[in-house]
């Protein structure tokens, strides 16, 4: 789909959430440029909280979306509904010239926003950042993170398309040619049936030619050969996949029946392409397999960046071994040794010579590694133009990948030694003085590259810094200069306090910046201020540190000036600063990670809400039937004329505020669980959420004729956690519980008719312990080691989102807690779950 919005009149209709976030993005600051102008959106319900944002911004308004046909500058409209009727309704209706987006082609506006919203941060960030290789790395990792997040979110609507393709052949062309993914589709006999847009643009091959035909393979191979919809179709066994695809290809974690790979096609484009790529079986309601789909991600830039990050990453680890190996407190000879090994193991080399100049102004072998002594020495020539002078004098690093004809004695040493590259490093003093060279050779041709010309300089100045100090008899110690630069440019804020007062000795630029205070300001203030002032776990973290160890506080809420929140994780070390003992803490902004998990969390409930509707539905109803039946007899004595017994106008009236009340309860209950919760936890416990469960759910229990055993320990000490959180866990595992005991019922070959829950609370080895069993149908050992795995589910598609237990499970790490599963097929489940009790 050509998505064109800049400068286009558009409205909306639907003002639900995902209009609401589509919106935000058009008014953030970087898409001002590209800004549509969104003449209105319209919605039913005015308090939508798409429509409410456009009020807030301005935006023109409506409950009915035929306003906008009036509209003389109006050049499309958004639908996202999900309504097909009405979608059906406005693309007849609607004046000629206006297009439509429907709600389906509406994802591919989305990934296109959110897509276009990650490049201009990531631009953004790079032109700040200027050339540091760490900076970008950072930035790199988070744009990866987020397009990999969209890429899965396309996953999911993928899936969900995947069963609207067997109800609908036109719904499911829109679709795929909506997508902005490539994608084609196979029918049961092979012939393609469906190749969109971005495929096209991939392969270069138009739907023209290839619909219709079964030729898929064309654009990907030169000879003919099945593609991986060819082979989910054939369902070919997963070892010959393996000879197709090679070890990259796999079952897909999210789609049953599929498999995905990433393999490099040579053919696609001028240089060949990497691509990952899932395909996936199509079936009918029947379950019959009526043909495949699949879709491809164009990786190449990704690999690119890849291979990038990882040379620099290998480069940056190879600088930090080598400072590590230099700065060791042992003797120069050691730290020499142990920095060539280094340059050894980067280089994949064999040997390695170091030549110094002394104060005859001649090179001397120093350190050798893999030559012979002589081959070294036969570098040593007193010459002014000898090879080890000359490289010296210029300092250029220097590459030999073939014997000169007219080579001297000191090369064709190396060819007597069976070498046939070499390398030449010069070393240089602080004022970047020539100080030495080091010669490295490979019997390997071709070996050494220009790429690795920049950290291999500094490798050389780092050695001849460290050889420096050393004939000078001074430990390395950086300057306050490199110091502080180093320490200013960390990406994250660092602290240096007061390992006894926590007190804040000194901070860096980013910690200024970060938190909104001067430096001044933050001098003397004490650290554990900057977070929740009631955070014991910091506190008692920081005192237990002892020299050498490390600490990591996961999710800590801290203050910007202002008392502004944000999320942090915080890595403590105790070290030397100075002549001191000092406590040094660097803290991780991870408020937009949080703020997803948050989303993921209350989505969980949200799905869990419809669990709780029915047994709801029957709280409410019979305080209501109390109260109706109070209300028909009113009426029936009123019709009559007869008055009302005192006695019983009071008793039937106090029965009506009683029923109304329990009526309120149920459904303050409800909305208080339905809310999104915070993620800082209170002192709580644990029996009240495990009893706030059954408030909606004991009239299901007795529905499916489940025995619910409570064996509650009355005197539980109180654990740090949120109550509408834990209430989320105990009403998942509570349902899973019911789903295992139904399913086990349903099974004619099993006689046990046994259908029990039962919950126990009790502390053990200072820990507070729930146990969740059930008499349900049990998992295998396979389902047991996946059970915690994101979107594993072995219910019926429809029946589970495969969150459940994972959300759970994350839900019970955050308040340290643990969980153990004990579980054997046919004879039930036992959850154990253990959280820290306070002192």
């Amino acid at each position: 789909m050509d998505i064109n919005l800049s400068k286009s009149n558009i409205a909306i209709v639907g003002g639900g959430l995902v209009c609401k976030a589509i919106l935000q993005i058009f008014f953030i600051e970087d898409f001002k440029d590209q800004r549509p102008v969104i003449l209105g959106v319209a919605d039913l319900d005015d308090q939508a909280p798409g429509l409410r944002y456009a009020q807030e911004k301005g935006i023109f308004t409506t409950s009915d979306y035929r306003e906008f046909y009036k509209l003389e500058d109006l050049d499309m409209i958004i639908e996202l509904t999900k309504d097909n009727t009405l979608r059906e309704i406005i693309k007849k209706t609607k004046p000629a010239q206006v297009k439509l987006i429907d709600h389906f082609s509406a994802m591919s506006v989305w990934d296109y926003l959110k897509i276009e919203e990650e490049r201009l941060k990531a631009r953004r960030d790079i032109q700040v950042s200027g050339t540091e290789i760490k900076k970008i790395e950072e930035i790199f990792d988070r744009f990866s993170n987020r397009i990999t997040k969209i890429v899965e979110e396309r996953t999911d609507h993928l899936i969900n398309a995947e069963e609207e393709l067997v109800e609908s052949e036109r719904a499911m062309t829109q679709i795929i040619q909506g997508s902005n993914l490539p994608t084609f589709v196979i029918n049961k006999d092979h012939i393609v049936t469906h190749w969109n847009k971005a495929i096209e643009k991939l392969t270069g091959y138009s739907a023209d030619k290839i619909v219709g035909t079964n030729k898929q393979w064309l654009p990907f191979w030169d000879i003919e050969r099945p593609t991986m919809a060819d082979v989910i179709l054939d369902q070919i066994k997963e070892d010959e996949i393996k000879k197709l695809y090679g070890t990259k290809s796999s079952k897909s974690a999210l789609i049953e029946g599929a498999y995905e790979a990433e393999v490099f096609f040579p053919k696609l484009g001028q240089n060949g392409r990497w691509c990952f790529f899932t395909a996936a079986p199509i079936k009918a309601p029947d379950g019959k397999m009526i043909g495949a789909i699949e879709t491809l991600w164009d990786k190449t830039e990704d690999k690119q960046a890849e291979e990038v990050r990882e040379r620099h990453t290998r480069e940056l680890s190879t600088l930090c071994s080598i400072y590590s190996a230099l700065n060791a407190p042992s003797a120069v000879e050691e730290r020499i040794n142990a920095s060539i090994q280094e340059i050894i193991d980067f280089l994949s080399a064999e040997c390695v010579c170091i030549y110094l100049m002394e104060s005859d102004g001649k090179f001397h072998l120093k350190y050798s590694y893999g030559f012979s002594e002589e081959a070294c020495k036969k570098d040593m020539v007193a010459a002014p133009h000898g090879i080890i002078q000359r490289i010296a004098q210029s300092g250029m690093f220097t590459i030999f990948d073939r014997l000169p004809q007219d080579c001297s004695d000191e090369i064709c040493s190396l060819e007597q030694e069976n070498f046939v590259s070499w390398a030449y490093i010069p070393i240089s003093t602080k004022e970047r003085n020539p100080f030495g060279v080091i010669k490295i050779a490979s019997k390997k041709p071709d070996h050494f590259s220009y790429e690795n010309k920049e950290i291999l300089e500094l490798i050389g100045n780092r050695i001849g810094i460290a050889i420096e100090n050393a004939m000078l008899q001074e430990q390395y110690i950086k300057s306050e200069e490199k110091y502080r630069s180093l320490f200013n440019y960390d990406p994250n804020p660092i602290f240096i306090m007061d390992c006894e007062t926590f007190e804040i000795l000194d901070t860096n630029q980013r910690a200024q910046d970060c938190y909104g205070y001067t430096r001044e300001e933050l001098y003397g203030f004490q650290f554990l201020k900057l977070g929740a002032q009631d955070d014991q776990a910091v506190a008692a973290g920081l005192k237990n540190l002892s020299p050498g160890q490390s600490v990591l506080f996961s999710k800590k809420r801290h203050y910007k000036k202002g008392r502004r929140p944000f999320y942090v994780n915080i890595n403590v070390s105790y070290a030397r600063y100075g002549e001191s003992d000092v406590l040094i803490a660097n803290t991780t902004d991870i408020t937009e990670s949080v703020d997803q998990e948050t989303q993921l969390i209350q989505a969980g409930k949200m799905a869990t809400l419809g669990v709780m509707a029915s047994g709801m539905a029957h709280e409410i109803n019979q305080p209501l039937n109390v109260i109706q039946i109070c209300a028909d007899f009113f009426l029936k004595m009123l019709k009559k004329g007869q008055s009302i017994k005192d006695d019983d106008l009071k008793t039937m009236a106090n029965d009506i505020v009683t029923n109304v009340e329990r009526a309120a309860g149920v459904i303050k209950h409800v909305r208080d669980f339905a809310r999104q919760s915070e993620i800082v936890p209170s002192r709580l416990n644990i029996n009240d959420p495990i009893k706030d469960v059954f408030k909606v759910l004991g009239n299901q229990l007795k529905v499916h004729q489940i025995e619910l055993e409570l064996d509650l320990d009355p005197k539980l000490p109180d654990i740090m956690a949120e109550h509408n959180r834990l209430e989320q866990v105990f009403i998942n595992l509570v349902t899973n519980a019911m789903d295992a005991i139904d399913e086990k019922s349903a099974q004619s070959d099993i006689n046990d008719s046994e259908k029990r829950i039962t919950i126990q609370s009790f502390t053990e080895n200072g820990q507070v312990v729930v146990n969740v069993s059930d008499t349900g149908i049990g998992m295998s050992e396979d389902v047991k080691s996946k059970i915690l795995e994101p979107f594993f589910t072995t219910k019926k598609i429809g029946k589970g989102t495969g969150l459940g237990v994972s959300i759970s499970y994350g839900i019970i790490k955050d308040y340290d807690g643990s969980i153990e599963i004990e579980s054997e097929v046919g004879q039930g489940t036992k959850f154990k779950i253990s959280f820290p009790f306070l002192q």
